[in-house]
């Protein structure tokens, strides 16, 4: 195409439809792609073969009461019989299509797959252009998570399913999924900025009793050129440590750690990259609860995940003539910090001696904003990408920070469930002053 049409999903395979995109016409891309052998989104169609034949065995649909399009992800467990169909229906003779990620045989397969996809993601993202990624990871043979009657009729069709064991990977390992995808990434030329861990305090419980509960998933912060877009993001200093077991945690019950639910470094300590003592450059660990979604649409992340990602990664405005963004004034000033207190944990008297008498230095940073005398109607918003496009998170979170957005979903029914999301934000979006920048066509 030639032009990109924005605040609109298209509905397809995500590779086939980015191919249609233009070259550079996105300035960031967020997304979460399915998860290699978690579920099966029901996507699958038939060609051929006996259109009354529901190409499963009697007895592979009551043991799995899956629906017509739905198969076995991986083989049964051992002993079982029930024949895995993912190719063609031997009763009929029926192939089957489908073009979602997450059903391949091996994690190699799932991982050139979904790499394939960021290819071409890569290609249309502008110089500036960042992508971020949420991926989790999963245990070799975890076996089925669910049974398709208990799943609410608005999903209907979509199973769960096994990682299975793959070659070379023992019983009950982490198939280490996301780090195998970050590598790849690197090797395919993208350079891997940060990797950012979501922890989730009111995670899922799970039945194992002889390995922890895995309470975090991972983000990853790509970029195309090592120049790119992004707006620094600053986090309060005074804060609760992440989790339990830092050892300036809050201790309810007793030890001399207990301050209130604040750090020892509190009161002293100077903060890096900000005017404001009591803001820092936010870190790379997240506590964020998981989100819930009343239609049910699995792979939903929690809109705090990604604002700050949107906030960071996607201009607020692009030349509307070069494409480029906006460029932000902002002020540094490197001021004297000089010695802590004798009772700071950090305290160290040699620091102060010799080259290090005057103390250490720190830097401030002024967002001074636009100072470029031109005029708004220069511009237009950043776009962002979510190629698994799902319930439409990203482009709820897009919409409140008024930047523009294009989705990609495979399946049909969650594109009308994201209309049906949506709807509110884009109508509060339209009413607003400089609304009909947002709904060109470019």
């Amino acid at each position: 195409m030639d032009k990109l049409e924005v605040n609109k999903v298209y509905v397809g395979s995500s590779l086939d439809v980015l191919k249609t995109f233009p070259d550079e016409s996105i300035d960031m891309c967020i997304t979460s792609p399915p998860y290699w052998g978690l579920r099966d989104y029901g996507t699958a169609t038939w060609e051929g073969g006996d259109e009354n034949c529901n190409h499963m065995s009697a007895k592979e649909k009551s043991r799995y009461d899956y629906s017509l399009d739905s198969s076995p992800i991986q083989q049964p467990t051992k002993g079982t019989d029930a024949p895995r169909w993912k190719a063609k229906c031997p009763d009929c003779g029926a192939i089957k299509i489908d073009k979602q990620l997450g059903l391949e045989e091996t994690p190699k397969e799932f991982i050139n797959n979904l790499c394939d996809i960021f290819d071409e993601v890569k290609r249309v993202l502008k110089p500036h252009g960042s992508c971020w990624v949420n991926l989790g990871d999963s245990y070799a043979n975890s076996g089925v998570m669910g049974k398709v009657e208990e799943q609410p009729k608005s999903t209907k069709g979509l199973a769960y399913g096994r990682a299975g064991t793959p070659k070379g990977v023992k019983t009950k390992s982490l198939i280490m999924i996301p780090s195998r995808f970050a590598i790849e990434m690197i090797d395919r030329g993208w350079i891997l900025r940060n990797e950012i861990i979501w922890y989730k305090p009111t995670c899922m419980p799970t039945s194992a009793t002889d390995r922890y509960t895995v309470d975090f998933e991972k983000l990853f912060f790509f970029t195309k050129e090592s120049k790119y877009y992004f707006k620094q993001q600053l986090e309060p200093s005074v804060s609760t440590p992440h989790a339990p077991g830092n050892k300036f945690h809050e201790d309810k019950v007793s030890g001399p750690n207990n301050r209130g639910g604040k750090s020892q470094w509190d009161d002293t300590s100077r903060v890096w990259g900000s005017e404001d003592p009591n803001m820092r450059n936010k870190r790379t660990v997240w506590s964020i609860n998981p989100a819930s979604f009343k239609d049910a649409h699995f792979a939903t992340y929690p809109p705090k995940l990604i604002e700050s990602p949107i906030d960071a990664g996607c201009p607020e405005f692009v030349d509307k003539k070069t494409g480029k963004p906006r460029e932000r004034v902002v002020e540094k000033t490197t001021l004297e910090r000089y010695e802590l207190p004798k009772d700071h944990p950090s305290h160290r008297p040699e620091r102060y001696e010799g080259k290090y008498k005057q103390g250490q230095r720190y830097a401030t940073y002024d967002d001074k904003g636009y100072e470029d005398g031109r005029d708004d109607d220069e511009f237009v918003p950043g776009i962002v990408l979510d190629p698994f496009f799902g319930s439409g998170t990203t482009a709820e979170v897009a919409m409140e920070q008024d930047k523009d957005w294009v989705g990609i979903e495979l399946n049909p029914e969650y594109e009308k469930i994201s209309q049906k999301r949506l709807k509110p934000t884009i109508v509060k979006k339209k009413t607003r002053d400089k609304a009909s920048q947002f709904w060109d066509v470019r």
